[in-house]
């Protein structure tokens, strides 16, 4: 396994372990992070509660395919931006902490997909070793 694809590995899993577990948290706990959404959420038809049980479902299924790399590319932009999206609602230190894991979420949609995802499977890409 050349080092690229060991880097792209490590930050495929490093975003999948950290959606993985906020999506988790805010399913198990959705009470605890109402207080976390931004105020034009009110306006929704949707209680806060349910809002953050779909936000954390989407993390979950999102951190689901990147570990095994089916879609990243896309899903990674997604989830990138959603972040990125945290970030300018959120504002300060957490703002720039989420902003620069936003950026890494887009650094790996931009990246070639690495040979143990399913990407590069279907594409043939994959070599052994």
């Amino acid at each position: 396994m050349n080092s690229s694809t060991k880097t792209l590995a490590v930050l495929r899993f490093s975003m999948a372990a950290l959606f993985l577990w906020f999506g988790t948290q805010q399913l198990v706990d959705a009470g605890a992070w109402v207080g976390f959404l931004p105020q034009w959420t009110g306006y929704l038809p949707v209680p806060g509660e349910m809002f953050v049980r779909l936000n954390g479902l989407l993390e979950v299924i999102g951190a689901a395919l990147l570990i095994i790399g089916a879609g990243t590319r896309v899903i990674a932009t997604i989830l990138g931006l959603h972040l990125l999206a945290i970030a300018a609602s959120a504002g300060g230190a957490v703002g720039v902490r989420d902003a620069a894991l936003g950026a890494c979420a887009i650094a790996l949609s931009l990246s070639p997909a690495d040979r143990l995802t399913v990407d590069a499977r279907s594409a043939g890409t994959a070599k052994p070793g």
